[in-house]
């Protein structure tokens, strides 16, 4: 009703969809239910993140070789993924792209760190699984294609682990 409010006379209104003056008046002033104030809630709470991850990537001023932008993809599917989901994502890239950064958060991304770790580094990959604090980062090598990450760990090499030095 609230939609079509502006465009059709509320007696109209009422009598199509059979609801009477007052319980359109008390369901339109009626406050949100607990379960509808938990749900604004996340959904700021969600949005204020994707603000936040983009301002993590464009506050590292990335530039290519060329001295130009790096070019960036934003996957919604990415913010909340699973390392599963990541990890097909970073599958689906074309070996010509060399070098990848993903932003994501918890507990995507760190899952996803400490699977790629286990092989070379099964130490630090156990401590990538307990311990990844908002703002770390790891670095791979990988000597194999993308799409060989859909399904193994080999060929990635744990290169780097840095944590903000407030979370040590």
């Amino acid at each position: 009703m609230r939609t079509l409010r502006p465009q059709y006379p509320l007696h109209l209104l009422c009598r199509v969809l059979e609801v009477s003056r007052s319980g359109y008046y008390a369901w339109r002033n009626r406050r949100p239910s607990k379960r509808a104030q938990e749900n604004a809630r996340l959904e700021v709470a969600i949005q204020a993140a994707h603000v936040r991850t983009r301002q993590t990537y464009e506050g590292l001023f990335l530039r290519g070789p060329d001295g130009e932008p790096v070019p960036v993809q934003y996957m919604e599917a990415l913010y909340l993924g699973s390392a599963e989901l990541i990890r097909q994502r970073i599958s689906e890239i074309t070996d010509d792209i060399s070098s990848l950064l993903v932003i994501g958060h918890s507990p995507g991304i760190p899952n996803l760190a400490s699977d790629l770790a286990w092989a070379s580094a099964p130490q630090e990959a156990d401590r990538i699984g307990c311990w990844f604090p908002t703002a770390a980062y790891t670095e791979f090598t990988i000597d194999v294609g993308w799409s060989a990450l859909a399904d193994s760990d080999e060929g990635a090499h744990l290169a780097h682990v840095q944590r903000p030095k407030h979370a040590v």
